[in-house]
């Protein structure tokens, strides 16, 4: 017995060795980031803060864009997109933002319904025609349950999905096959559980409204009107030609291992843009400019009253400020958009790896802090 307990553990062991290696082997070493020279100027401050973050973090690339009081104060990326080509990330690189998605598909809903004077509070079947109604039980949940995940649905679990094509499927087949089984995935209870599920339905349901792709509605309503020209829902994934890889923290090593990223459907609503740093920087102008932006009436019909959240948006305080929008990560991708009226400034980080240490907090933390010293200076 001792004998076999000593080859099992001389077994495990030999396994761990290998396994450390192969990772060492398959990864990369931590990027060293350029100084840059101390100066008083506002760029070179949050140049130098992003360039402290890129070895302390792990990072391979980071970008950043911060608009303050309706301008693009600062819009820069640093490091690499992909470490074995050594492409550097810019601010025109098209990046995948998970979640933050989310954000987009809301203001997309909400410039249709607004535009046909369909008001949040009623069922979502409103945009159905009666041949394709949702089936009972989610036929009569109404937008504000989806949009602030209360409509009691939930995600496949991993045993669920495991059984599924490792093939990506279309956004339509999705739709129809969780529709047909909805009551597998839904308890009667309006408690907050957060679920991708709730935004990739409003997308499949605003499509057949409109009768045209989701990727379309999106971008003939929000994107093209806000000058979004390099953002879409992609169809496709990885892009071709597109150089940009994701990676994570090695489980022992300080190095970063590739990684990669699917989606359960395509076009995803609730997590599959694509957009780049610089788009990301026109969208936080519009949503600070409130009454003056052109965002108006999708904030007004998911804004419930002027104190309340807004509907698919998240909350967080940042330095003693209320802030409102969303964080994004899915596999080796991180990100981060998020704006307070009271500082009157958005902030929108990106980084190409995993966040297993909360940079994107500590970061935003950080550059808020770091401008309002400037602004006040």
């Amino acid at each position: 017995m001792a004998k076999t307990l000593k080859i099992i553990a001389l077994g495990l062991v030999l396994w761990l060795a290998a396994f450390l290696i192969w990772e060492w082997w398959q990864s990369y070493p931590k990027v060293r980031a350029k100084p840059v020279l101390k100066s008083a100027d506002l760029k070179s401050g949050i140049d130098s803060i992003l360039s402290k973050s890129i070895p302390e973090f792990l990072l391979p690339g980071v970008s950043l864009a911060i608009v303050k009081d309706g301008k693009v104060i600062y819009l820069n990326a640093l490091g690499y997109e992909n470490l074995e080509s050594k492409d550097s990330l810019k601010v025109h690189s098209k990046i995948p933002v998970a979640s933050v998605s989310k954000l987009f598909t809301a203001l997309g809903l909400a410039h249709v319904m607004a535009e046909d004077s369909i008001p949040v509070s009623s069922p979502v079947n409103t945009l159905l025609s009666p041949g394709l109604s949702a089936l009972p039980p989610i036929q009569n949940h109404n937008f504000r349950h989806f949009l602030s995940h209360r409509s009691g649905l939930r995600d496949q679990n991993y045993r669920e999905m495991i059984f599924r094509s490792g093939k990506t499927i279309r956004l339509e087949e999705w739709a129809r096959d969780f529709l047909a089984h909805s009551a597998t995935y839904y308890s009667d209870s309006s408690r907050y559980h957060y679920a991708d599920s709730n935004f990739d339905l409003i997308g499949y349901f605003l499509a057949r409204h409109k009768g045209e792709d989701f990727d379309l509605v999106m971008h003939e309503n929000l994107f093209s009107p806000a000058g979004m020209l390099n953002s879409e829902f992609v169809k496709e994934w990885p892009m071709p030609e597109n150089a940009l890889q994701g990676y994570e923290k090695t489980f022992l090593w300080k190095r970063s291992l590739p990684t990669s990223m699917r989606f359960g459907s395509l076009p995803s609503p609730s997590s599959g843009l694509v957009t780049t740093t610089a788009d990301m920087s026109l969208a936080m102008i519009h949503l600070l400019r409130g009454e003056m932006g052109i965002f108006q009436e999708e904030l007004a019909w998911l804004t419930e009253s002027k104190s309340g959240p807004i509907l698919g948006f998240q909350e967080l305080e940042l330095n003693g400020s209320l802030w409102m929008g969303h964080f994004g990560g899915q596999a080796g991708f991180s990100s981060f958009l998020f704006f307070s009226k009271q500082k009157n400034m958005g902030i929108f980080l990106f980084a190409n790896t995993r966040d297993q240490a909360d940079f994107r907090l500590a970061l935003a933390g950080q550059i808020e802090s770091y401008i309002s010293q400037k602004f006040f200076e």
